[in-house]
């Protein structure tokens, strides 16, 4: 059989976008040096101002910096390999406003500005950058859904359109910013801007700011749309972001349910499922360097199923555990006095019927989201039962090449049989 040739699609052939894939020169290389020493020097601080600084205890502040080292890990290798690709900046961008409005927490955030003694003339502008830094935040994701993967603005009409968002968006920061209060996330809290130099309204901060959050929500939903008509890799590349996407929507939403159900309890979740959903956003940037530098991209789909079916099969297999300990208590209680037996018999059960309701959920759900894998073993299956009763060499030759065709799908094939 003759080597199969490895196709462009796959990350390691010719790139169309050659000009955003040269190598990074030594600039860039003393750039990344320095930003990377910077936010590193941040990152320390960060740490240093306590373990409330994240909020939730020590548990936050690690969340954090889970979600720091992935943003930055990931900017550092698209930086220096894609240097030309702004994406790997703009997660720079992440880092440092990440970094600065949660230091700026630590330090008591708008209750410093509203009377409380000032620890320095720092700190005073730290808490003013974190109360208009989330905008910025949303604008730089916002500069995300444009250019990803490709690193270019869309074209035509959808790309005047996008630069003239992009254009609008400093005025925005700027009325935000320096408006007479402060705005973003602490804006119920009247405090006086220390920067408010604009003579405008006290609240005419809301428009710009709902208007960064309405522009991120277009370009998710440009997002969609791109996908639906994509194909190759570059449906393969915003497959890696959907998912990633989806399992942060999943955990945060998991959270949400899980915490209002132990309120409606009596309990007291702590900041324990906020932490695990925070931790989620770790895997965004993880993905876009896997999408951007295309390692490993046709992996998306076996990604996708495995999760999928295990979410089904937790499910499911909870549910029938559930059910068979209710079940068994109400048989056996009345005759053993104890719930022992109905726990341990309900867990034997669900032991044994774990790996077939896995097999079955996960060919279920494989036909319908790796779909390429299904029939590749469809067809291996049905060659293997037609290769026990052939004996002429001759069709066991085209059996063979039709099957290699059929599954690996190689450019050219051929195959010599000594008689």
């Amino acid at each position: 059989m003759e080597p199969r040739p490895v196709p462009s699609s796959t990350g390691q052939g010719p790139r169309s976008d050659s000009g955003l894939r040269a190598g990074a020169g030594i600039g860039t290389r003393v750039l990344v040096a320095g930003l990377v020493a910077g936010l590193g020097a941040l990152g320390l601080a960060l740490i240093a101002a306590g373990p409330g600084s994240a909020g939730g205890g020590s548990a936050g502040t690690a969340a954090v910096l889970l979600v720091l080292a992935s943003y930055g890990s990931v900017a550092v290798i698209l930086a220096l390999r894609r240097p030309r690709n702004p994406l790997g900046w703009i997660f720079f961008g992440v880092l440092a406003i990440v970094e600065l409005t949660t230091l700026a927490e630590s330090l008591g955030g708008t209750g410093v500005l509203a009377g409380a003694p000032l620890p320095g003339g720092l700190a005073n502008v730290l808490i003013w950058f974190e109360s208009w830094g989330f905008a910025l935040l949303f604008a730089l994701f916002f500069a995300v859904t444009l250019v990803f993967p490709s690193g270019h603005l869309p074209a035509r009409r959808a790309g005047r359109a996008a630069r003239a968002a992009l254009g609008a968006i400093p005025v925005g920061l700027a009325v935000i910013a320096f408006g007479p209060e402060l705005g973003g996330v602490y804006g119920e809290a009247h405090v006086r801007n220390p920067f408010g130099v604009l003579p405008i309204s006290d609240r005419v901060w809301v428009i710009p700011y709902l208007a960064i959050v309405a522009l991120l929500v277009a370009g998710v939903i440009s997002m969609l749309v791109r996908f639906h008509r994509a194909r190759g890799v570059e449906r393969q590349q915003l497959k890696w972001l959907a998912a990633a996407t989806a399992l942060a929507a999943a955990a945060i939403g998991g959270t949400l349910v899980l915490v209002i159900s132990l309120e409606a309890a009596g309990a007291r979740p702590g900041t324990g499922p906020w932490t695990i959903a925070a931790s989620s956003f770790a895997l965004i940037p993880l993905a876009i360097g896997v999408a951007v530098l295309r390692y490993r991209l046709y992996e998306i789909d076996r990604i996708i199923s495995r999760t999928i079916g295990w979410a089904v099969v937790t499910t499911i297999v909870a549910g029938l555990f559930i059910a068979l300990v209710l079940a068994f208590q109400a048989l056996l209680a009345p005759l053993t006095g104890s719930n022992t037996i109905a726990v341990a018999g309900s867990t034997l059960l669900v032991f044994g019927l774990f790996a077939p309701i896995r097999r079955r959920v996960q060919r279920i759900v494989d036909r319908r989201f790796n779909r390429s894998r299904y029939d590749a073993e469809r067809t291996v299956a049905a060659f293997a039962s037609r290769l026990r009763d052939e004996v002429d060499l001759e069709q066991l030759r085209a059996e063979i090449l039709a099957t290699v065709a059929a599954t690996v799908e190689p450019s050219s094939v051929s195959l010599w049989l000594r008689e």
